[in-house]
This record gives structure tokens, C-alpha cells and sequence, in this order.
């Protein structure tokens, strides 16, 4: 598909048409494999992603092997984080990640911050898109502070589950640990709790919610 038929196809419903007009100009259809990057930490950001199909995960890393699952973007989705750096001029300090085949529009830096005058469902959409990953970000600091690490995975799986739109996950323990920053034991062993309490299914490298 062209670009224009993409923009109009995915974003119609969500930005006015001269806001849409200058994403089929200034933007560039892109595609990636599952695993590949589309912004990496300490990265100056020089395009901003808008994702047309697939999944991206976000993680904030510190470049020692060090990080944590934020969360996902899926389709009409953008990082409002990503966004932000880029307005401040900072380097990026998350990592976004596809986990699936992943088709995107990477818009100009430039050309994205100057929607903020210009379109107001650009500033609608941000803001949105802003209040709805920090309350998530906020939640995940309390499930963090407060929270069994049996309660943090089942939701985790859920959501893993409900973007995915399959309650078959297909990930391994060790990937799971570090998404949720614990330990590869701690994560089998509450995996185990969670089938004998049969809210699980355990295969190799794949979890089933009942």
C-alpha cells in the first residue's frame, strides 16, 4: 500500500486532513521484523514513530543489561515519551522494540513539533496518548510498591494477552523476569502457584491463560 492510502486507511479517524496530508509528505513508510529497534536508548531522536500495524514494546534500559517493561503501542499508537525527548532535545533513555512484524510511519522531528501549533487533534492526541502512559507508568509503580509478584504477573499476562488478542503467550521465563525486573526463579516458581491454582497452562516456552 501506499503511504497515502495508509495515512487515510489507519489515522482518519483520528487527525483532520491537512494534519494527515502533511503525514503522507513528510513521513516514511516503514517495515521491521520482530526484535528489530526503532529508537534505542542514548539515541538522538530524529523521527518519531507512529505505528500502523504490529506491536512495539517499550523498555527503559540502562545500558548495562539493566531494565523494565513500560508497556506496549499498537495500532494509531505513537511514545508520548519518545515525543517528549525529542520536544526537550534529549537522548533517548527508552527503547522501542518490535515484537511482532511491525509496518510504521517515522515522521521528522522537526516537522512533529510543529503540530503542537498548528493541529489541534495533534495536541488532543498527545495529551491523550500522555495522561493514558503515565497513568499506566503510575500504576506499574504501585503494582512495584505494593503488590505481590504473583498479582504483577497475572497482569502482565492479561495485557500481554489482550494486545495481542491471545490468551496463548509465547515467551520465556527469562524474558518475563527481566520485562518484570525479578529473578528467572521467582518467575517460574509463581508460573508453577499460578497452574496448580489453574489460572495457567505451562508449555515450553509458552503460557496458556485459562
Amino acid at each position: 500500500m501506499k503511504i497515502d492510502d495508509v495515512v487515510y486507511t489507519v489515522f482518519s479517524d483520528v487527525f483532520e486532513s491537512k494534519l494527515m496530508k502533511e503525514l503522507c509528505h513528510y513521513g516514511i513508510l516503514k517495515n521491521v521484523e520482530p526484535d528489530e529497534m526503532l529508537l534505542e536508548i542514548r539515541r538522538s531522536i530524529k523521527f518519531i514513530p507512529f505505528v500502523v500495524s504490529g506491536i512495539v514494546k517499550v523498555m527503559r534500559r540502562d545500558g548495562k543489561g539493566n531494565g523494565i517493561f513500560l508497556n506496549y503501542l499498537t495500532t494509531q499508537q505513537t511514545s508520548a515519551i519518545a515525543v517528549t525527548y525529542a520536544m526537550e532535545n534529549k537522548k533517548s533513555e527508552i527503547r522501542l522494540k518490535a515484537q511482532t512484524e511491525v509496518s510504521y510511519i517515522a515522521v521528522p522531528v522537526k516537522v512533529v513539533e510543529s503540530w503542537f501549533e498548528k493541529y489541534p487533534t495533534w495536541r488532543s492526541y498527545y495529551f491523550s496518548l500522555n495522561c493514558k502512559q503515565t497513568s499506566f507508568l503510575i500504576e506499574k509503580i504501585n503494582d512495584i510498591a505494593f503488590t505481590s509478584l504473583e498479582h504483577r504477573l497475572i497482569k502482565y499476562l492479561e495485557y500481554t494477552g489482550v494486545v495481542n488478542k491471545n490468551n496463548i503467550i509465547n515467551r520465556k521465563h527469562f524474558d518475563i523476569a527481566r520485562d518484570l525486573k525479578v529473578s528467572r526463579e521467582a518467575i517460574s516458581r509463581t508460573l508453577k502457584k499460578l497452574e496448580k491454582e489453574d489460572i495457567v497452562s505451562l508449555g515450553r516456552n509458552r503460557i496458556i491463560l485459562n
